[in-house]
């Protein structure tokens, strides 16, 4: 009896890795080569196939760390996209805060201070050339007046040069009247006295 049991296990095993060395392989290939290779490969009953539990655990463990493994490679995608939007997001409030400071210069180059206000560029410049027309035209107008009375003192100082040469005529002839006057007087006094 002992030896007909080895016979038989001897028989079984070799009869059981006989089949292992038939079987087929399902660690190379994609899943659904794998599915297709365990469809062709297994047996048929009725109208059911008959799959060995070996292989069906075989590929159902590998189709499960292949799921597990994608999982995994998905959390690693999103955790990357995830970290690139942070990354972006920062990125775009530093854009946003670079623009911020660019537009804050852009006003401040565009500014004077003058007396503690902030005045546009521009409203400066017309400003400063306003006073300067302003200041041009006072100026011609001071100019105009200082002119208009230098020729009226010119004038003046002429017709007073005239007035007195005409006073000194005046007043010699005046003079001389006077003193033919006189003489005349002195004679008529000569004469009423003789």
């Amino acid at each position: 009896m002992k030896n007909t049991f080895w016979l038989l296990f001897l028989l079984s095993t070799g009869f059981t890795w006989a089949q292992k060395g038939t079987d087929i392989d399902l660690t190379k290939g994609n899943i659904k080569d794998k599915f297709e290779v365990l469809y062709t490969r297994s047996g048929s009953y009725k109208d059911y196939k008959v799959i060995k539990q070996y292989l069906f655990r075989q590929l159902e463990k590998q189709v499960l760390d292949t799921l597990q493994k994608q999982k995994s490679t998905l959390t690693q995608v999103r955790q990357k996209t995830q970290d690139l939007q942070d990354k972006i997001d920062q990125l775009q409030a530093q854009l946003n805060l670079s623009k911020k400071k660019i537009e804050d210069l852009q006003k401040e180059k565009n500014q004077i201070s003058l007396a503690g206000m902030s005045i546009d560029k521009d409203s400066y410049q017309w400003l400063v050339w306003s006073i300067i027309v302003f200041l041009i035209l006072g100026l011609s107008y001071f100019i105009f007046m200082f002119k208009n009375s230098l020729q009226t003192t010119k004038t003046a100082k002429f017709n007073l040069t005239k007035l007195e040469e005409e006073y000194n005529t005046f007043r010699a002839n005046a003079l001389e009247r006077e003193q033919l006057l006189k003489r005349q007087l002195l004679d008529e006094q000569k004469k009423h006295q003789a």
